[in-house]
């Protein structure tokens, strides 16, 4: 979850900032409006042609151009429009603005900051200024020094919901949680249809395991607009995480609806159709977002489990290679392909792989485990340990772990160490006493007083 929090954040601070910004320009010069129609738009912008050729010094025609080429999206010529208002006036806080604003748009950021920093100077109270070098600063990583800007369009304008979502967003990014609620529930008071406030709560209660009040504002998120794919797709997730399989199918549905060609939306509804035991309904999904994007790995390694699962080894071994063969780096992809190599009773292969996923990640525990197991039934128990240590470092309380050691100590009748780790796994889980009492791996250890007393 962490990481779709990051990657969402980039995509709303841009949706904010579009929508807000083209609703500024929208608004300047006068009141300007721009038509609803293409060919209304270049109607107008004709005329307004005809008139900077016999008046070129008229500053307000040539805003007017630059907001039409905008919503054209002639963005280059849109800059060209604004920097000729700028020169028949460079003392207007308004041209400045422009100016800094097509450029943020054409990613010229340092130019758009120096811009707005202009405005800011002949006018220190021009708040739409101070959110727009704000969103460039974010968009530059200057996350501190963006926070400052929009708390000072904040001051000049205290209800500028804008400003205190996107403030919400850095605050979170940089892990100061509390300020980001309060600033997300100050956005929300003063636009309570505040759909991209409501998201980005959303993700960080989701983020702090606060799922329950997560789902309220991807809920009121998907009210204020149904057309939200994204949050349909993070609610489909938090549901699933959650085990609740019938209320995430139909949040990835909605997704789907909205936009069938997202082959994440395809590969999550197929994850949870799988953990539901729906695997023709899965296998469907899959195949239908490597049809979309025949390079998502993870779609080919999910087909590989489910046909791990069926006990059909050829059809997961070619998908399990076909997932490697796009991502090379994807360690559960050869942890999985590791144990198909090891149903086919290829030992070299399977541990070849095994240590291809920990040395790709080494905190994949189940790499470790297959390891530890491989290395165990090779009587090399010393590595096997080995890999068990590896797996307490991830998991210190992980009773089925320490249970293993045991077992490999008893082997090598180190009494001791064995008694203490299964007592560490008896303390644990103590379930584990009962497997002990019949377990042939302990046999060295069972006329031990200390095996009777902790199994006792």
């Amino acid at each position: 979850m962490r990481t779709i929090f990051k990657i969402i954040i980039t995509l709303i601070i841009s949706g904010l900032f579009f929508i807000s910004c083209k609703e500024e320009l929208n608004k300047i010069v006068g009141g300007f409006s721009v038509p609803k129609t293409t060919e209304e738009k270049k109607e107008l912008l004709a005329d307004l042609n005809k008139k900077t050729e016999k008046e070129p010094n008229n500053m307000e025609a040539w805003n007017r151009k630059g907001i039409l080429l905008f919503a054209l999206a002639r963005n280059d010529e849109a800059l060209t429009a604004f920097q000729k208002a700028l020169e028949i006036n460079p003392n207007l806080d308004l041209n400045w603005y422009n100016k800094g604003h097509m450029e943020s748009q054409l990613g010229k950021r340092e130019e758009a900051i120096n811009s707005y920093n202009e405005a800011i100077r002949i006018n220190p109270n021009y708040y739409e200024a101070y959110y727009g070098r704000g969103v460039v600063l974010s968009e530059l990583g200057r996350n501190s020094e963006a926070i400052r800007s929009y708390e000072d369009a904040i001051r000049n304008y205290p209800d500028f919901d804008s400003a205190w979502g996107n403030k919400g967003i850095l605050l979170a990014a940089l892990g100061k949680y509390d300020e980001a609620l309060f600033a997300y529930n100050k956005a929300l008071l003063i636009n309570p249809k505040f759909v991209f406030a409501y998201y980005n709560k959303g993700l960080l209660l989701a983020e702090l395991n606060q799922f329950d009040e997560a789902l309220t504002c991807y809920r009121h998120a998907v009210k204020n607009e149904p057309n939200f794919e994204l949050a349909w797709y993070n609610m489909g997730i938090l549901l699933s995480n959650l085990g609740r399989y019938e209320e995430a199918i139909y949040a990835y549905d909605k997704a789907i609806a909205l936009n069938p060609k997202n082959e994440q939306n395809w590969n999550n509804k197929g994850s949870v159709l799988t953990y539901m035991g729906k695997y023709n309904e899965a296998i469907n999904c899959f195949l239908k977002a490597s049809e979309i994007n025949p390079n998502h790995d993870k779609a080919w390694y999910n087909l590989g489990n489910i046909y791990l699962s069926q006990n059909k080894p050829d059809e997961a071994y070619e998908t399990y290679k076909k997932a490697i063969s796009l991502n090379p780096n994807n360690d559960y992809a050869w942890n999985n392909l590791g144990t198909v190599y090891r149903e086919l009773g290829k030992i070299d292969e399977a541990m070849n792989n095994f240590k291809k996923a920990t040395e790709l990640n080494p905190q994949n525990d189940k790499a470790w485990q297959n390891l530890a197991i491989g290395f165990f039934k090779m009587n090399k128990f010393n590595q096997s340990l080995n890999c068990l240590d590896k797996i307490l470092e991830l998991f210190p309380n992980d009773a089925g772990t320490y249970y293993f050691k045991a077992r490999i100590y008893s082997l090598q009748k180190y009494k001791e160490k064995a008694l203490a780790s299964l007592e560490k796994a008896f303390e644990l889980a103590p379930q584990y006493k009962e497997r002990a009492k019949t377990d042939k791996y302990l046999d060295n250890i069972r006329d031990e007083s200390k095996f009777k007393k902790i199994l006792q």
